[in-house]
């Protein structure tokens, strides 16, 4: 464990990664009861299930798994789900921040296909550009550190951290969905299943799902909007 990040997790107050999929892969992940697996570790019935979203890396880590910190990347989710035209339920899988100290994760201060993932860096110090002043982004924008700035969140809302092989099923601590009927939803298809929906706590957060009120938490600091699921009693 690289301890300086560690450190530095805890007084950015970062409570933890995101990583966004396809609601119907949700089950998968859960059925298997070993988590969240990179491209390179997901056999191949296995990829047959996931979409060509989830397997596209042109950032060349087919051994890692992206996630963002705090919130998604709301810029490139917007434009995953738009790209996919069967399958419209899409679910933020919250997971726990320890893996930022871990000595194999890596770190890009903007989206990590950029260049084919020639921005990804580790250590401590490629943790620390994701929060630099100034950032150049897609399209050479530069995204400038206001005083407002969350400080739990990198400067360039594209930025990625990428995670060795798998996130284990126990450090999913939570399941971002946009709306209660979604929850109720996935909590259904989970049961049909034959998984127990109740191993997930479900998040209801509209503006993780909406890029603009998204960018509004993170560079202006406003209030966010999430509320804990509570199934109804039976």
């Amino acid at each position: 464990m690289n301890q300086s990040i560690a450190d530095a997790v805890f007084g950015r107050g970062i409570r933890r990664l995101c990583h966004f999929t396809p609601s119907r892969n949700l089950q998968h992940i859960a059925g298997g009861e070993i988590g969240i697996l990179s491209t390179s570790s997901l056999k191949e019935q296995e990829r047959a299930a996931y979409t060509a979203t989830d397997l596209e890396r042109l950032d060349q880590k087919t051994t890692h798994i992206c996630c963002s910190i705090e919130y998604p990347n709301a810029w490139y989710f917007d434009r995953a789900r738009a790209n996919e035209k069967l399958f419209l339920d899409w679910v933020v899988l919250l997971i726990s921040p320890h893996y930022l100290a871990e000595e194999d994760t890596l770190f890009c201060p903007r989206n990590a296909a950029a260049n084919y993932g020639r921005h990804i860096t580790s250590g401590f110090e490629g943790f620390n550009t994701m929060f630099a002043e100034r950032v150049t982004g897609t399209r050479n924008a530069t995204y400038i550190r206001s005083a407002s700035h969350l400080s739990s969140c990198p400067t360039d809302q594209q930025a990625e951290v990428l995670i060795k092989d798998r996130v284990l099923l126990r450090d999913i601590i939570g399941v971002a969905v946009v709306s209660e009927d979604q929850a109720r939803t996935e909590r259904v298809r989970l049961r049909t299943n034959g998984v127990n929906p109740d191993q997930f706590r479900f998040v209801i957060a509209p503006q993780m799902f909406n890029k603009y009120a998204l960018s509004e938490v993170i560079t202006r600091g406003t209030a966010e909007s999430e509320l804990l699921y509570s199934p109804p009693v039976l």
